[in-house]
């Protein structure tokens, strides 16, 4: 049975990507879907993106990183940080091709009964009207900024048909809500990246290597 493969925020860790999708045994004919955020603070970031260049069966949600990336690329006035420079370093010439390929990247990807978002929604509101800053930085709907960890959390008041996937809000282990399934264990940050697994609603982990960046 084909499978869909949906993978925490790898933020450059190509290292832990390759151990994760071995562990998995990843086949060709599998989906492979990301919740975004997969460049910026790890060791690897052309390398990731060369991965999903490449690979037949396999795609992204647009994450806050590569949103901010892609509007500095389109000369928006957006506040870097180191990470985002040395990323920008990273690919160097190649900054212009991978913008181009990140530009394609849907906000949200619908698998049905699931659906795929880096951040949040807003419960009760209609996918086609979220925001793009929702769908790529929520975390709670009371909170001064999109960003916010203060305050309730989307996902606690989140009754949807169909269950989000998502990233971006860290978690130790991965959050399993009836409605909501939150997949992003800080790899970067010494943890692990995660892997759900369809249609056997099955949770891979692998460890990192490293904390590549300390925790903010």
């Amino acid at each position: 049975m084909d499978r869909t493969i949906i993978v925490g925020d790898v933020h450059g860790c190509y290292f832990e990507l390759t151990a994760l999708l071995e562990e998995i045994g990843v086949r060709d004919e599998d989906r492979l879907v990301f919740v975004g955020d997969l460049i910026t603070k790890g060791p690897a970031n052309r390398e990731v993106l060369e991965f999903i260049r490449q690979r037949r069966n396999c795609e992204s949600v647009l994450g806050n990183h590569e949103y901010l990336l892609l509007q500095h690329y389109r000369g928006q006035q957006v506040a870097l940080e180191s990470a985002h420079r040395q990323t920008i370093a990273e690919l160097g010439k190649d900054f212009e091709v991978f913008m181009n390929l990140v530009a394609k990247f849907p906000y949200y990807i619908d698998l049905g009964n699931y659906l795929v978002v880096h951040a949040g929604i807003r419960p009760g509101l209609p996918m086609e009207k979220q925001s793009v800053e929702d769908l790529t930085q929520l975390r709670t709907l009371n909170g001064p900024r999109p960003g916010s960890k203060a305050g309730i959390p989307w996902f606690e008041r989140y009754r949807g048909e169909k269950t989000v996937i998502f990233g971006h809000w860290v978690f130790d282990s991965p959050l399993i809500q009836a409605n909501a399934i939150g997949i992003d264990t800080g790899c970067v940050y010494g943890g692990q990246l995660t892997a759900f697994i369809l249609p056997a609603n099955r949770l891979v982990s692998v460890p990192a290597v490293k904390a590549y960046v300390k925790k903010g």
